[in-house]
């Protein structure tokens, strides 16, 4: 049985293998009004993505398991009640990049590493499309 998120909440999953940074994003996120939940690679995002129903994923490119590309694919391949709003957060930064994350279905794509203000304005930012 789902839960009902409140209009002002987001069902947010953030797949990041980096263990630090996982907490830094925790912590900046602490501050926001969303239900986050965090897997370290591919196979748990997408259980957790199936549990869950996110609306919005973040995704680490460079998992160890998988690339973020399929991982993107994959979400976007299942027959989910709601398509998530599929958000790149990498370190890799090229045209190619760009252009195979569109390909494999993000909306968004943003680079790592941020100082923390820069990551407060990004979630900021993404936050405000995913509820317009």
């Amino acid at each position: 049985m789902e839960i009902e998120t409140p209009a002002n909440r987001l069902k947010v999953l953030i797949v990041e293998d980096d263990r630090p940074l996982r907490e830094i994003l925790g912590v900046v996120l602490e501050d926001y009004p969303h239900d986050v939940v965090f897997a370290e690679n591919g196979a748990r995002a997408l259980k957790l993505a199936e549990q869950h129903a996110p609306q919005l994923i973040l995704i680490d490119l460079g998992l160890p398991d998988m690339h973020g590309f399929d991982l993107a694919r994959a979400l976007r391949a299942r027959n989910a009640p709601v398509r998530p709003r599929l958000v790149a957060f990498t370190g890799f930064d090229s045209d190619e990049h760009r252009q195979q994350a569109a390909e494999a279905g993000f909306d968004d794509f943003y680079l790592k590493p941020m100082d923390l203000v820069a990551m407060e304005q990004a979630f900021d930012q993404i936050f405000s499309m995913q509820s317009s």
